[in-house]
């Protein structure tokens, strides 16, 4: 599916289009600089268009893909293999499904409690409702078990012969975001690169660096910088836009992911806007979920071989 040219030469595109952006910035990490200075320049608009994104760009992408789970869950279960092995993978989703969503409600009030002024740059404030207290994670945990309960029965819904026609495209989903959390998140904790934000509350006395450089600083939400994590998440809705191809609807498929890739320039400048990545940590976060979601997308929709199990 992904080898067929309206795929192949998108994605061929995407590649030079990203690491021409790395090797630029990494040449002359200055530009990094400019382009959040420019983008940030614009004030209290600026900030608060980039603010509110940055509060709800990620729940956008990462709900829907609590569903995807959900239902691979359900699609395990109910397999008609029915044996130990099925049970166990299809609870272990129904777990992940329950963690996500605790996340996704969590970084919401994380965000909200965190934000003193959503015309400026970002301000860590406790407040009464500050998320390290265990109340507000106990109720957060809730809502995150409520919201993936309400997505098993609705995935229990969809009638067995879809689950099973579209199964691939589940797994797709499920693999691609299990492994773009897993280097994302391990990416930051190794280039610990200071926010823009942060530098600028620092007043600049931390000097200015490339991506590709490894800081010493501890692995506090200031340094984890490169790559964007909301990029490389919203850049998984993409996966789930095969699940039109997997029904028969290709020309569908082919629209939504259009309006996808538009969405992703907007959830890219927005980071910058917001103060919290550089063109670099953007452009990374891409290139690692297209990576994933290539690689991924050629091993599991590749065609067997005449007289192959």
């Amino acid at each position: 599916m992904l080898k067929e040219k309206r795929f192949l030469i998108p994605v061929i595109v995407l590649y030079v289009v990203l690491i021409t952006i790395m090797i630029v910035t990494a040449v002359k990490p200055a530009i990094d600089y400019d382009v959040s200075r420019a983008l940030t320049s614009g004030g209290s608009v600026t900030y608060t268009i980039g603010n509110i994104l940055e509060i709800w760009a990620e729940p956008v992408t990462l709900l829907p893909m609590c569903f995807i789970i959900a239902a691979a869950s359900v699609f395990c279960i109910r397999s008609k293999a029915k044996g130990r092995l099925s049970m166990i993978l299809g609870s272990g989703l129904m777990f992940a499904c329950a963690v996500l969503s605790y996340q996704v409600v969590y970084r919401i009030v994380k965000y909200h409690c965190k934000l003193v002024d959503i015309t400026q740059p970002w301000t860590v404030s406790p407040g009464p409702f500050a998320t390290d207290k265990p109340w507000v994670k106990a109720v957060c945990a809730l809502a995150g078990l409520l919201i993936a309960c309400l997505f098993v029965y609705i995935a229990s819904r969809i009638p067995f012969d879809t689950l099973k026609k579209t199964a691939r495209v589940l797994a797709f989903c499920v693999i691609c975001l299990l492994a773009e959390l897993a280097i994302i998140e391990g990416m930051k904790l190794v280039f610990g690169r200071m926010r823009y934000r942060d530098w600028i509350s620092a007043d600049r006395k931390v000097d200015m660096y490339p991506w590709y450089r490894v800081n010493e600083k501890p692995a506090s939400d200031a340094f984890k910088s490169f790559p964007s994590g909301h990029t490389a998440n919203s850049f998984l809705i993409m996966p789930m836009t095969f699940f039109f191809d997997a029904l028969g609807k290709r020309r569908a498929g082919n629209v939504v992911r259009i309006c996808h890739l538009v969405w992703m320039a907007v959830i890219m400048t927005s980071r910058i806007m917001a103060g919290a990545h550089f063109l670099s940590d953007v452009a990374c976060g891409m290139l690692v979920s297209l990576t994933i979601v290539t690689v991924c997308g050629a091993i599991i929709f590749r065609k067997k071989a005449p007289g192959e199990a």
